[in-house]
């Protein structure tokens, strides 16, 4: 069963979100619960008291407390729910990379995009649990691709770091990249050494991005205007320069 909060204080918008989830998922019989917010502070305190969601969609300008705070607090207790912004705001779009969003849907909502996120949405939760495996010294490893902070290339190993260790073979950068293309967890090909899981970026600027846990990645000057643009391809939109 799919979990979804919608946190908007407009009654109305919340009402087309609803409407449009409900034809959506029993279009493709998929079994939900849903929960409405009408401020960011109602949906903090129920995370405060254990509840969690597999998706929340968020206004960013709400009263009282607004999408981008409660979004914090939110991914202090919770890194793998999937933060879907539906605004006209789009000069936010740099503020919510510390609260690694997974789409971000403009108003007015059109259904066809709408059904378009939702589905990526769904078919990234059912594939959580796959795997990347490697081969090191006769050993065969395999490590979740969710929990893949990102691959480093040095010389002719390939190491894969996750916040909770680093494994490593050998093997070349490119190849991972092929390997993951079609991966419905987004990989940003920032530098010909490293690629970097973009649910792990913290902080983007046009020369480097900060993860999660403080680690500080070059991005080449190369391709600076590339990873600009894939991020804004990732929320689905458009950066106000």
């Amino acid at each position: 069963m799919l979990r979804i909060a919608i946190c908007d204080d407009d009654k109305i918008l919340v009402t087309q979100i609803e409407e449009m989830l409900n034809r959506y998922l029993d279009k493709k019989m998929i079994d939900r619960y849903i929960e409405i917010f009408y401020d960011g502070a109602s949906l903090e305190r129920i995370y405060e008291k254990g509840d969690r969601f597999d998706i929340i969609y968020l206004d960013i300008e709400m009263s009282g407390k607004n999408g981008i705070e409660a979004a914090k607090s939110i991914r202090r207790l919770d890194r793998d729910v999937l933060l879907i912004y539906v605004s006209s705001y789009e000069t936010y779009f740099m503020q919510l990379f510390e609260v690694e969003p997974f789409r971000f849907i403009k108003k007015p909502i059109k259904e066809t995009e709408f059904e378009e996120v939702i589905d990526f949405a769904y078919e990234r939760i059912i594939e959580e649990d796959a795997y990347f495996e490697y081969k090191y010294n006769k050993t065969v490893g395999k490590v979740l691709i969710r929990k893949i902070m990102y691959f480093e290339s040095a010389g002719r190993i390939v190491n894969i770091h996750t916040e909770e260790s680093t494994y490593r073979y050998y093997g070349k950068l490119d190849e991972v990249e092929r390997r993951l293309v079609q991966n419905k967890i987004p990989f940003l090909r920032i530098h010909k050494s490293f690629y970097v899981n973009f649910h792990f970026v913290d902080k983007i600027t046009f020369s480097k991005l900060i993860l999660s846990d403080g680690t500080v990645l070059q991005i080449s000057q190369d391709r600076q205007n590339i990873i600009r643009k894939r991020y804004l391809d990732i929320l689905g939109g458009t950066l106000n320069e």
